[in-house]
């Protein structure tokens, strides 16, 4: 193949045959969080699915791995945390926050059925355990098997071809489903096209610490003052992330030397110091760079897009597992319901699951952005947060990163103006950079919320969104 699967109509490819074919309700194209999960949940219904990755084994993967509150609420759910705990990992109580100017460190806050308020997972610890789940459920799982094609029948996608060991095969399902990440290939030979296109300003790196000191309680720390943007906490096994994301003028000459740039880093944010004393680096540096976030069309006749397949945004606001997980249950309670009816119902139910995902995170898109843009952030962002704290209301914001809160409910209009209008008295003389700050924020947010009641496609063939930047061997531990 050339980069691209082929489609044919059923009733005979051309060439040779599969020498099988088998049947399922949903055949799921890749198996990692977003993929195993929706196979697990979908199987639990008492459907019958196939999962199915090209990897013959599952490894790490080019992944922040860090969850909020609701992706570990999730994932005990799903039944899976007791096997995670045993597996090294550990969940974070509290976080050290600063936005400019502004920190404070405070209690995650928790809902029942919380178990957390945050954890580092690496892919290579969690994704196999989502394996095993969507097994243990009933999903037939194939590992090694790599999709070359799909099928359509009566103007609907029918399946796909896969090859495995040398074999190729035909499998027929119901609807197919692209959980294969953000260069998808499901989505190209569905024809989905990207919208909503949004270039990152940033880019970001981020490696393992072995040894460090994470003081008395699991702490994560999220540090955005100036152009620097710096994360650390516990991960599983004992081990600390750190992650940075270069300044402007120093994104060349960082990648120099990762590993001094990185420890430079890591030095000037006072907690994340701290913890790294006498701390070595146990895994190589990881990175991403030249990424632009998109939505793309969700469903389409016979299919439909999970996860980074579908939609990818900024990795400032580290969503990318917790959205994985939150369309995988929305859209399994969709298909359960729809399947047993007929093609168009699962057809409108995929749509609708597209409509949903839009709608849901489009806010959480722009935040995201507004979190990853080059230089400072809006200098009313720590102001309102600033005051929020002051009142005992953190819960709000920290809410935010668990998409338990609307970015509108925390910085509302009356919150903003209340924080402009202050500065304005203690700094009459900065009056025109705040209003124009100001006037900045409000068509920003006038010109998003314009561009998502009508989406503006990408012409042309789209690149691959996000350029792995991982320029150095892995370490031996």
């Amino acid at each position: 193949m050339s980069g691209a699967y082929e489609t044919h109509e059923q009733g005979g490819p051309p060439g040779e045959t599969p020498s099988t074919e088998t049947e399922f309700d949903v055949v799921v194209v890749g198996a990692r969080c977003a993929g195993a999960t929706l196979g697990a949940l979908l199987a639990r219904r008492g459907l019958r699915v196939a999962v199915l990755d090209q990897a013959a084994e599952i490894r790490s993967t080019l992944s922040s791995n860090i969850l909020q509150a609701d992706s570990l609420a999730f994932l005990n759910r799903l039944g899976v945390m007791d096997r995670l705990r045993a597996a090294g990992v550990t969940t974070m109580s509290h976080v050290d926050m600063r936005l400019e100017e502004f920190r404070c460190r405070a209690a995650f806050p928790q809902e029942p059925g919380d178990v957390g308020g945050a954890a580092c997972i690496r892919r290579e610890v969690l994704d196999p355990v989502l394996v095993d789940a969507a097994r243990a459920a009933g999903a037939d799982v194939r590992l090694g098997t790599r999709v070359v094609g799909v099928d359509r029948a009566a103007g609907r996608v029918a399946g796909v071809r896969v090859v495995s060991g040398g074999v190729e095969t035909r499998l027929r399902a119901r609807l197919v489903v692209g959980a294969d990440g953000r260069n998808s290939k499901v989505a190209e030979a569905c024809g989905a096209r990207m919208y909503h296109v949004s270039p990152g300003e940033r880019s970001y790196y981020w490696t393992y610490f072995e040894g460090a000191d994470t003081g008395p309680r699991p702490t994560f720390v999220f540090h955005r003052w100036g152009d620097r943007h710096m994360l650390g906490g516990p991960a599983d096994n004992g081990l600390y992330i750190v992650g940075v994301s270069p300044q402007q003028h120093e994104r060349d000459s960082f990648r120099a030397d990762l590993d001094a740039s990185v420890r430079a880093h890591a030095l000037r944010c006072a907690p994340i110091a701290e913890a790294l004393t006498g701390a070595t680096r146990a895994t190589r540096i990881y990175g991403i760079r030249r990424f632009f976030g998109y939505f793309r069309e969700a469903a389409g006749a016979g299919w439909v897009l999970l996860g980074d397949a579908g939609h990818f945004k900024d990795p400032a606001g580290g969503r990318g597992i917790g959205d994985a997980f939150h369309q995988a249950e929305r859209l399994a309670e969709a298909l359960g319901d729809a399947l047993p009816g007929p093609d168009a119902r699962v057809d409108r139910a995929a749509a609708e699951f597209g409509r949903w995902r839009d709608r849901t995170y489009a806010e959480y898109y722009g935040l995201a952005a507004d979190l990853g843009v080059a230089g400072p952030i809006a200098g009313v962002v720590p102001r309102v947060v600033g005051g929020l704290h002051a009142r005992g209301r953190l819960d709000g914001v920290l809410n935010l990163l668990s998409h338990r809160a609307s970015v509108l409910d925390v910085l509302t209009p009356a919150r903003v103006l209340g924080a402009t209008a202050g500065h304005l008295l203690r700094a009459p003389g900065g009056r025109r950079a705040v209003l124009g700050e100001l006037g900045h924020l409000a068509t920003t947010e006038v010109r998003r919320r314009k561009a998502m009641r009508r989406p503006v496609f990408r012409s042309g063939p789209s690149p691959r969104p996000v350029q792995q930047d991982t320029p150095e061997p892995e370490l031996s531990r």
